[in-house]
């Protein structure tokens, strides 16, 4: 069955400090971090996407170079896109993606996968975490949660 990972882009300046908000330093080592720990735990993917935005598309480049991945932009992952776009594609996953985005999208996504209802607020992402969910015969479980704290 397919796996979706979610991740939230690494932490970004301000658009008053940097007008296409790209990552700060802690962001993109936060990112690094957690990155290598999934390439040492063995994900794979087929490829990673992001929103576009440019603090997405950095988070999306690093986590694609440590998993050996392809890159590329997608649709629906504004942060106020409708979570319907991608809970319907994912339905259709026939191999293992890794989505970069951003809030409030990712957490509405996430909860509209596992409990259905995308109002709930299932998982409180942070920058650079990475969720694993899974997809079996009752539908997605979740299978971990990595923050930055958590990787070595």
């Amino acid at each position: 069955m397919p796996t979706l990972y979610l991740a939230q882009h690494g932490k970004s300046f301000s658009e008053a400090e940097d007008s296409e908000r790209r990552l700060t330093p802690e962001g993109a080592a936060e990112t690094e971090k957690v990155a290598r720990l999934l390439a040492v735990a063995g994900v794979k993917v087929a490829e990673v996407l992001h929103s576009g935005k440019t603090r997405a598309r950095q988070t999306a480049e690093i986590f694609a170079r440590h998993l050996g991945a392809p890159v590329r932009e997608a649709d629906g992952l504004a942060p106020n896109d409708d979570p319907r776009i991608w809970a319907s594609r994912a339905e259709a996953l026939t191999s293992d993606v890794l989505l970069v985005g951003h809030l409030p999208h990712l957490s509405r996504l996430a909860s509209l996968l596992l409990v259905g209802d995308p109002q709930k607020e299932v998982i409180r992402f942070r920058y650079s975490g990475v969720v694993k969910l899974e997809r079996g015969e009752a539908g997605w479980r979740l299978v971990w949660y990595i923050t930055p704290e958590i990787a070595p």
